[in-house]
């Protein structure tokens, strides 16, 4: 038996007695039929006021009723802002983040779930997809013109800064840079809907629903409506990814070119590195040196590397050896890991605290979606049985107050000689 029935059977008892006792004339008769009295009065008050929460009583009484439906819209910005500041607060969930080892979790990908191979396999594509898109004859003519010009004052260092951000601008570097987001897409389904990713999901919003919760039911209930499953969040995930990379491949949006101007940043940073001038001046030397003859050359020698099977496959093992070094000396260095560390939680930091906004928008978008008799519904599910102890109880506390005024009245009228 329900809690709504239980309620109202207990009213309907009240009334019964209140109706069977009218009659008595005694005192005992007159404190009980006061107590049924009050009983039903204040079960019909907290019935009323119970109903009134959530739609209207008697089905026309609208009158400050219909408490919840009226002011849903009001309620769920009030929701999201309680979560905003509490279960999605930034530095709540920074702190959170600090207890997790995000270079072991990288090690644990790469080697135990198939990561190393899959990074492998992306950037032989990409190597590749840049090798089939290179423009070569453009790209020796440009260089064997500006290496002969300034062979003794070239500023090698600086020209490769400055090519690769004319490069961008080129239809080739649109054709590569359209070939990398795809990649990037492709590869994202993937590694967001693995198990690795989803088992970490789910792990975690387990541990911030036992820890965020603590049995409250308001709480758990806020928790259940925000939706916060493996499978929504990978869903969501996938559509920001989608939405975003559609933005990118439009020529004409502002993400493109936001991500063209960071590239560009990047790259005019890495010129100002001493390490790079440093590998880029014993380049110089070794071409100066050796004194290529780069009009009749550098043709020939950037086309037999590009279209040369055995070069590339000598790059794509050094690509390979590159990676597998780079992943056991992370699994080893721990030096490495900490800076790796201390790198993810900037990244993810800043993120957070850029795209704080984004999540509560997002809240309240799921919020949104339930209509009002869904609103209505959920809550009246959630938190119906508590109500439903307020009418029981009203009547309990209404029959011992009615008896109790009863015999007070009774008193008096004694004393009085009434």
């Amino acid at each position: 038996m329900s809690r709504k029935t239980q309620a109202t059977l207990v009213l309907c008892l009240m009334a019964i007695g209140f109706i069977s006792t009218y009659s008595l004339d005694s005192f005992w008769g007159n404190l009980i039929n006061h107590g049924f009295l009050a009983a039903v009065i204040g079960g019909l008050a907290d019935w009323f006021a119970v109903t009134a929460l959530f739609r209207k009583p008697l089905g026309f009484i609208s009158y400050r009723t219909e408490i919840l439906p009226r002011n849903r819209e009001r309620i769920m910005d009030e929701i999201v802002i309680f979560i905003g500041k509490d279960l999605l607060n930034p530095q709540y969930i920074i702190s959170n983040l600090k207890n997790y080892d995000m270079a072991i979790m990288v090690v644990e990908y790469a080697n135990k779930l198939g990561g190393r191979g899959k990074l492998k396999f992306a950037i032989r594509e990409l190597i590749l997809q840049v090798i089939s898109t290179l423009d070569t004859p453009k790209i020796a003519k440009s260089l064997a013109v500006a290496l002969k010009s300034r062979r003794k004052n070239f500023n090698m260092a600086r020209f490769l800064v400055q090519f690769l951000c004319d490069f961008l601008n080129t239809p080739a570097g649109d054709k590569l840079l359209d070939s990398l987001i795809k990649l990037v897409r492709t590869v994202a389904p993937d590694l967001i809907k693995s198990e690795f990713v989803t088992d970490l999901i789910e792990r975690n919003v387990d541990i911030i629903r036992k820890e965020y919760t603590k049995d409250k039911s308001m709480r758990e209930l806020m928790f259940d409506m925000i939706n916060l499953s493996s499978d929504n969040l990978t869903n969501k995930l996938m559509n920001l990814v989608n939405d975003y990379s559609d933005k990118l491949l439009d020529y004409d949006s502002a993400e493109r070119s936001r991500l063209k101007t960071l590239l560009s940043n990047k790259i005019e940073l890495l010129g100002k590195r001493d390490g790079y001038k440093l590998k880029v001046a014993q380049l110089e030397h070794y071409f100066f040196v050796k004194k290529f003859d780069f009009t009749d050359n550098l043709t020939v020698l950037i086309d037999n590397f590009c279209k040369n099977e055995q070069n590339k496959n000598d790059l794509l093992a050094k690509v390979d050896t590159f990676i597998d070094n780079a992943i056991d000396d992370l699994a080893q260095d721990k030096a490495k890991q900490q800076r790796l560390n201390e790198w993810f939680m900037q990244k993810l930091s800043d993120f957070i605290q850029n795209n704080s906004q984004w999540v509560l928008d997002y809240l309240k978008g799921e919020l949104m979606k339930y209509s009002q008799d869904e609103f209505v519904e959920l809550v009246e599910k959630r938190v119906g049985d508590d109500l439903q102890m307020i009418r029981i109880n009203g009547s309990i506390v209404g029959a011992i107050a009615g008896m109790g005024l009863y015999v007070l009245s009774f008193v008096v009228e004694r004393l009085c000689g009434i």
